[in-house]
């Protein structure tokens, strides 16, 4: 496997699968080589073999391409924890927060820490609310493991940005925080496209990604490990729409009129195995910048299906 340093990451990418590979006959090496997930015992990890059967069977039957992928920095691009206007509703319905929106699910990571998360969902379009003022406006919809009481985030999603009147743009990224984002810049995406994507927490410092874009038929992963004295929690999993922060600072960017963003087969797995569906965990809005104005909300569609809406102006 390559190895780049992408800032403060070390990325390892894979060997593109040969014509006709079939994951089901590879044996765990083959998968590994090729940047494929393992597949799950069937006996003892039944629900993740089911998640893991339907998509290599998306991938083999449809021909997907595989795309090593080409990560570039982003520096002045930061997700991070979450930012709760009360601190107090951590683990309570309900929560506000000034850069998420999105459900947390909660464990005690000293008994059974989380281990990964896995969702699909639609990239959501996105308007400038005032064409008129030239501004940028940007909004990230992603799922990670941390960043709720841990001063860590992994994390990786879609980001939609739109100035003016100008077309909406879209692209996929990753962050292991407090390192800032790194845009996987030859795997596009586009308002529209249904994103799948699968992160696992191979230790407490290395993780991997498994994304890929059933619109345009395309698929990439690689490995991380954390910034320098960065370490898993693994206390919470969540699905979230963010404004991220921009610049130095980290001033949280304006939030764009996305409509709607729907996160499917939302879920995370525990270190031993055990399955908790997202939309079992705690609801988080979003709040404007006064604190007060909520602009953006969840809605529990079922135990593994979020809805979340753009309520601002």
């Amino acid at each position: 496997m390559p190895q780049r340093v992408i800032g403060k990451y070390k990325v390892h990418t894979f060997a593109p699968p040969p014509r006709g590979f079939d994951p089901f006959s590879a044996t765990a090496r083959e998968l590994q080589r090729h940047g494929l997930p393992r597949r799950p015992d069937p006996a003892t990890e039944a629900e993740a073999s089911l998640t893991w059967v339907r998509a290599m069977r998306t991938l083999r039957d449809r021909q997907f391409t595989y795309v090593v992928p080409e990560l570039e920095e982003q520096p002045d691009r930061f997700h991070g924890p979450i930012k709760r206007v009360t601190d107090a509703s951590r683990g309570l319905v309900n929560g506000t927060s000034h850069g998420w929106s999105g459900t947390v699910a909660f464990v005690d990571p000293k008994v059974d820490p989380f281990a990964w998360v896995y969702a699909e969902w639609t990239v959501p379009n996105a308007y400038s609310p005032n064409p008129g003022d030239g501004h940028t406006y940007y909004s990230s919809a992603w799922i990670g493991i941390d960043g709720d009481n841990s001063p860590d985030v992994l994390q990786a999603g879609t980001s939609t940005e739109v100035t003016g009147a100008a077309a909406a743009i879209s692209y996929a990224w990753m962050e292991w925080y407090p390192a800032p984002s790194a845009k996987i810049a030859n795997f596009p995406f586009a308002p529209g496209d249904a994103a799948r994507l699968l992160i696992c927490a191979t230790g407490p410092s290395t993780a991997s990604c498994y994304f890929t874009n059933l619109t345009s038929l395309a698929y990439s992963s690689f490995t991380l490990t954390a910034p320098a004295g960065t370490t898993l929690v693994g206390n919470c999993a969540e699905a979230v729409v963010e404004r991220p922060g921009l610049g130095f600072w980290g001033v949280l960017a304006q939030l764009p009129r996305f409509g709607e963003a729907f996160f499917d087969a939302a879920s995370a797995r525990t270190k031993s195995g055990a399955i908790v569906n997202l939309g079992t965990g705690t609801t988080v809005s979003m709040v404007a910048d006064d604190g007060v104005t909520v602009i953006s909300t969840p809605e529990i569609v079922d135990a593994d299906a979020i809805r979340l809406y753009y309520t601002g102006p």
